[in-house]
């Protein structure tokens, strides 16, 4: 039995808006008559480790994820995707070494790989447009990798807050399980955490969204960023 999913095409012309979106609007006079649009539910599988890449994922719209289960059992969130690339190395490797999946109703577009690596080696502004991509990734993933460095709880979701969200505010579009699972945390130790900074005034929840209610709080985060320095004489 073919695991091919059953993608199911959208109108052209939100097809056409999706490639208007930065970073995809760089690959789109090159790639898009040979990609496709396609969209999956909540929950579902975009690909499974050992599985051979076949296209590179753009998500348009909605939330994916990559993760691998760890020797404990433990899901471990290795990257989140939103109007972005999902899994960029596996442009040149053999098999995927994560599962992908969607953590909200996603819509999707697919590249072929072999059209994706054609076009790189060929024109200098795809090519270009690739790199400036994964150095953008980059930054991304120095900045949770600070994030994880960080012991406490209240820590590292502050410094969530001040890298992530915009106006002092973050839209989590999930759940606090999932949340826990991106910080790195337990879901009961998020759980306090965000009930203490709520007796504190610094913060409020209201409709999946967690606001900062402080200037202070802000300026924690700024600071949670810096190394501590040593203040010997």
């Amino acid at each position: 039995m073919s695991s091919r999913p059953n993608h199911r095409a959208l109108p052209v012309n939100r097809e056409d808006a999706a490639w208007d979106q930065a970073p995809l609007d760089a690959f789109r006079a090159t790639l898009q008559s040979s990609a496709r649009m396609f969209t999956k539910p909540v929950g579902s599988t975009i690909f499974l480790t050992g599985q051979r890449p076949q296209a590179m994922f753009f998500v348009a719209d909605g939330h994916a994820v990559l993760s691998r289960i760890d020797a404990n059992g433990t899901l471990l969130v290795l990257q989140k995707a939103s109007s972005g690339f999902l899994a960029e190395a596996s442009l040149s490797s053999p098999t995927y070494h994560c599962d992908a999946f969607c953590r909200t109703a996603c819509r999707l577009i697919a590249i072929p790989i072999g059209e994706l690596r054609a076009a790189i080696e060929r024109d200098a502004h795809v090519r270009w447009a690739w790199i400036s991509m994964l150095a953008a990734e980059v930054r991304r993933q120095r900045s949770n990798v600070e994030r994880m460095a960080l012991k406490s709880v209240r820590g590292r979701l502050l410094h969530f807050l001040a890298m992530e969200g915009k106006c002092g505010k973050v839209h989590l579009p999930g759940t606090k399980r999932e949340l826990a699972a991106d910080l790195g945390v337990s879901q009961e130790a998020l759980y306090r955490t965000i009930a203490a900074l709520k007796r504190e005034g610094a913060l409020a929840e209201d409709q999946g969204n967690l606001s900062y209610l402080q200037a202070e709080l802000f300026s924690e985060c700024k600071r949670s960023r810096q190394p501590r320095v040593s203040k010997r004489r």
